[in-house]
């Protein structure tokens, strides 16, 4: 072989070739060849400078089109042959196959488009407020926390963050309600991120519970509940403790003040949209959940934290706040009720009992279409704005304190019943009290003393009967 003869070309070899079985193709076609004329023909090729693929071109090598379909591979590939040498090389077809998804191309790109539109509408001035709440709506909301950090306080309008001076800690522990926040913010360890140092955790937990109680000195009428800690994490994790403050501080007094009322009154009248939202969008389902007596108590810690104590994804907790920032007060009960649809084929298959429905409904698995629910919630307030519906909630309300009262009427008759067993009991006790002076304080120990002597005296009475006893009994009376 010499310099003239063809280059070799090894057949259906994936790696590196196996010497022992090579097919050969040369000028007199193919055939086999022993292990040590191989070697010996590589030998001679190294020797006299064969030319690699590159420099016989790649016309030799592609003289037949079967060869590329059957994915045959060259040995004597040349490292230093550029892409317009070889455009059809194996290589090329390998980097194709590990191209990105388009899928993952196109949510790249989205999210940058929607950072640089958020970005716009915060830094137009005036601040287009309007843009700015639909961004924070549309689909993927305000993207990340570094623009929930600037964009939040903007949709509260509280453009200028003023740190107020915090409280010594000895006031911050003789607050009424220490006890119970420091006993919330201890069972909230799954607000918190995963894999956080426990003591940066025992820190947050500190600010946390100081940025409560600061809220409510400021604010001595609003009374705290169980849950409000939950909203209070969400903006300290976000914002940080000074501006999370601030803002905690307002929504106090705007979006959850009827929350933080002496009664729940006007939670429950928060609560009662639920029905007449489901009972327009789905009278079926409408009709099942309402006769199964479930009521509305299932939906309470979603309105009350804005589903942050039910959903463990932090990431589906901070879009809602996106949600909740940029709408009105009563959006989560739009939330709720397409919550509710969305889960439908599963309440519908449970039994139609209080306590089955209550388990099924209290469930809100973060596995949910969110971005499809806030769609629809947003439909539904469009299709039946609060104000259409008040006299259904007024309605349903009065119809619900009407079957409390006949069940408080209920209880009363039963109580009055026992009672009134009782009277014949009483009546003699009464008249043993009138006959033997025993001071008040006694009445109830003489009582016992009395029913032991009895039982004690029955109790010999028939041990002595079935002894054979009863005759000796009878003689000496």
């Amino acid at each position: 072989m010499d310099n003239e003869t063809d280059p070799v070309v090894y057949k259906n070899i994936k790696n590196k070739p196996n010497v022992e079985h090579l097919e050969v193709e040369g000028e007199t076609g193919n055939h086999e060849d022993t292990k040590d004329k191989i070697i010996e023909k590589k030998k001679i090729d190294e020797g006299k400078g064969v030319r690699t693929v590159s420099e016989k071109g790649e016309e030799e090598i592609m003289s037949s089109k079967d060869q590329w379909q059957g994915k045959q591979y060259v040995e004597h590939l040349s490292p230093s042959s550029s892409s317009e040498d070889t455009p059809s090389t194996p290589e090329k077809r390998v980097k194709r196959k590990k191209k990105k998804p388009k899928d993952t191309s196109v949510a790249a790109v989205f999210r940058q488009k929607k950072i640089e539109q958020i970005q716009g509408a915060l830094s137009s001035n005036p601040l287009d407020l309007e843009a700015l709440r639909e961004l924070a709506i549309s689909e993927g909301g305000l993207v990340k926390d570094e623009m929930r950090r600037r964009a939040w306080p903007r949709l509260m309008k509280k453009e200028q963050v003023e740190s107020a001076p915090k409280p010594l800690l000895e006031v911050v522990k003789n607050h009424k309600d220490y006890q119970q926040v420091v006993l919330d913010v201890q069972r909230s360890l799954k607000r918190f991120p995963p894999g956080i140092d426990d003591d940066y955790r025992l820190v947050l937990m500190d600010q946390l519970t100081i940025l409560i109680i600061r809220v409510l000195m400021k604010h001595p009428h609003l009374n705290y509940y169980q849950g409000f800690h939950d909203v209070a994490i969400t903006f300290l994790l976000v914002m940080g403790e000074d501006i999370g403050y601030e803002m905690v501080e307002q929504l106090s007094v705007t979006h959850l003040s009827e929350f933080m009322r002496p009664t729940m009154e006007r939670t429950t009248y928060y609560l009662t949209y639920l029905y007449p939202i489901l009972k327009r969008a789905n009278p079926h389902l409408y009709k099942f959940i309402s006769d199964s007596g479930v009521g509305t108590m299932f939906c309470l810690p979603w309105l009350i934290t804005w589903f942050a104590h039910t959903l463990s994804d932090y990431r589906n907790v901070v879009r809602l706040y996106d949600f909740f920032l940029a709408t009105p007060y009563l959006m989560p009960m739009y939330i709720a009720a397409a919550i509710v649809l969305q889960r439908k084929d599963d309440v519908l298959a449970g039994e139609c009992d209080m306590a089955m429905q209550h388990l099924i409904l209290s469930q809100v698995p973060d596995t949910l279409p969110f971005e499809d629910i806030l769609v629809e919630a947003r439909k539904l307030h469009e299709a039946y704005p609060p104000e259409t519906l008040t006299m259904e909630v007024e309605e349903y309300i009065k119809k619900a304190a009407e079957k409390e009262k006949l069940e408080k009427q209920r209880l009363l008759e039963r109580k009055n019943k026992y009672v009134a067993r009782q009277v014949p009991y009483r009546k003699l006790m009464t008249t043993v009290f009138n006959y033997i002076p025993v001071a008040p304080a006694h009445k109830h120990k003489f009582i016992k003393v009395a029913l032991f002597a009895a039982s004690v005296f029955v109790a010999r009475g028939i041990y002595l009967y079935y002894s054979g006893s009863g005759i000796e009994i009878k003689s000496e009376l």
